[in-house]
């Protein structure tokens, strides 16, 4: 018997991030490139792969950064979804991506919701005054940098 192991054509990145490998680190770097296309273009939103090797938990899609400018979705570029790698640009048409999309302030509300919830973890005493990622005495907060984990994300010629 044939086992079926591809997603909805329709999932979204925030409905199998519960079955995403190390969900912290493929969100940090997957935030990473979308910031970086946000910075160029103002905008960032992204796809995920739909037919990949995906068996329940502990899987990495590959994805799709796409902006929005004057009403027209143009594509930024595809990344592995174990390496963050950008695709060249056959693998980006040739990947069956989902119809269905995030923007990057999702992707940015899932990723803080995870790490409060990791950082809440086996510790009954932590507060969110005592986190060092979270709110700091002087209100400033320790975010992940705009610019970081941009090594991956290709430059212009």
């Amino acid at each position: 018997m044939i086992r079926k192991t591809h997603l909805p054509p329709d999932a979204t990145l925030l409905q199998v991030a519960g079955d995403l490998a190390a969900p912290e680190e493929y969100l940090r770097r997957l935030l990473g490139n979308m910031r970086f296309c946000q910075k160029r273009h103002g905008d960032a939103r992204v796809r995920i792969g739909v037919t990949g090797k995906q068996k329940g938990k502990g899987f990495s899609p590959s994805y799709r950064i796409d902006y929005h400018q004057a009403g027209v979705e143009t594509v930024f570029n595809g990344f592995g979804g174990t390496s963050h790698s950008a695709f060249t640009e056959t693998n980006v048409r040739e990947t069956n991506w989902s119809r269905g999309h995030a923007t990057i302030q999702e992707v940015q509300r899932l990723y803080d919701e995870l790490r409060k919830s990791d950082s809440h973890k086996g510790d009954p005493k932590t507060d969110g005054a005592s986190r060092q990622d979270a709110s700091r005495q002087d209100g400033s907060r320790d975010n992940v940098s705009r610019d970081d984990v941009t090594q991956s994300v290709p430059r212009e010629s």
